[in-house]
């Protein structure tokens, strides 16, 4: 972990994409989610990391736009360059916490739909060597 300006981040989750790559705060609450996108729980090391942003157009804005197969790399502070691949996306309700923090996929990205009516989720596998 590195503390830059008080807060501590985890790493980079670029999304080739929608051109982005941005800093990852280490843990999540809504000061937080103003600033930057925020793992909510897991690691990258365990194939369990969920990562929450705003749908700003500077965060993940973009995300209902991701398909199938669109690469999402997460590199942490060691320089450790993780490669997933997604495996689908879906828009469910606010409530249904259990899909995002129990998917069983390696790494799920999400943020709420413009309005905060429902939240899209995309959920990702790592990527096989050599793929």
């Amino acid at each position: 972990m590195k503390v830059v300006d008080g807060y501590g981040y985890i790493g980079y989750v670029e999304i080739p994409a929608l051109e982005r790559k941005l800093p990852v705060m280490s843990q999540w609450d809504y000061e937080r989610l103003k600033i930057a996108p925020c793992r909510q729980s897991g690691s990258s090391y365990t194939d369990d990391l969920v990562i929450a942003a705003h749908n700003y157009k500077s965060q993940f804005g973009g995300l209902k736009n991701l398909d199938t197969g669109d690469t999402v790399i997460f590199t942490d502070m060691n320089g450790v360059v993780n490669t997933y691949r997604v495996e689908k996306r879906e828009t469910i309700e606010p409530e249904d916490v259990d899909a995002v923090l129990n998917s069983e996929d390696d790494l799920v990205l999400y943020t709420c739909t413009l309005g905060g009516e429902t939240r899209v989720v995309v959920f990702c596998k790592r990527a096989e060597e050599g793929a």
